[in-house]
């Protein structure tokens, strides 16, 4: 599956997704008093990562739905937040390092994850716990298995994230690398996909009928850009329920 630029906020099979770095100008415009009340209630880093993720969400939202300020928000008990009304669309975001991923469908809610391509101490180790046995063997025969960590990872954090579960569920997620599919509890009408960019993994848990991933970015003046497409690698569930 292949992203594809398109312009049509009506769009039921779409995915629009936005990767910005946390560096670059974000206006804080289309925030409530009540999301800025809060930030100022945090550490700097921390209120930082959090007004740059609702800024560039805010300006998603406005760019594809017309919504002039960012709609009021509830943290679900799993820490997942999400818009008040029900009516509004879906979203999730992710961060690494200095990098944010936003995404946004109309109807079912997605599950996003960045990672920046580090070294992280004791991934195989991790790798043992967390992973199946057959990924684990594919993890084996990588050549960069720093890399190849970082997908079946993010993979994972997409796919809980877009169920409202922690990690501590990770063990529950079977992937299939080679064959391109995946195991999980109830997760037979969702799809994961895969990209790499030129620093980080990208993963994303999308119901199977979106067909579209629509990728912006942040320019230097604060506005946001359309960015190629990327070539996604798609896994298919193998789940019954």
């Amino acid at each position: 599956m292949t992203g594809n630029v398109q312009n049509d906020p009506g769009q039921q099979q779409c995915c629009w997704l936005l990767h910005a770095g946390s560096e670059l100008p974000f206006s804080t415009r289309r925030l409530s008093p009540r999301l800025l009340a809060e930030a100022a209630t945090m550490s700097q880093a921390r209120a930082s990562r959090f007004l740059a993720g609702r800024a560039l969400l805010a300006e998603l939202v406005f760019r594809q739905y017309g919504l002039p300020v960012l709609p009021e928000m509830i943290t679900q008990p799993a820490g997942k937040p999400v818009f008040v009304d029900p009516a509004l669309p879906y979203f999730n975001i992710s961060h690494s390092g200095e990098q944010l991923l936003v995404a946004v469908t109309k109807r079912v809610a997605p599950g996003c994850d960045i990672e920046v391509n580090r070294p992280r101490r004791g991934i195989m180790a991790l790798a043992a716990e967390f992973f199946s046995a057959r990924e684990n063997q594919w993890l084996v025969g990588q050549s960069d298995r720093q890399a190849a960590f970082w997908q079946l990872w993010c993979l994972r954090e997409a796919l809980l994230k877009s169920q409202g579960m922690t990690v501590w569920s990770m063990s529950a997620i079977s992937l299939d690398p080679l064959a391109q599919r995946f195991s999980a509890p109830c997760a037979a009408q969702m799809q994961l996909l895969h990209a790499f960019d030129e620093t980080a993994s990208l993963a994303l848990a999308l119901p199977v009928e979106v067909s579209t991933v629509v990728r912006f970015t942040v320019n230097t003046i604060g506005e946001l850009a359309a960015l190629p497409a990327l070539t996604w690698q798609r896994y298919l569930s193998r789940s019954d329920c």
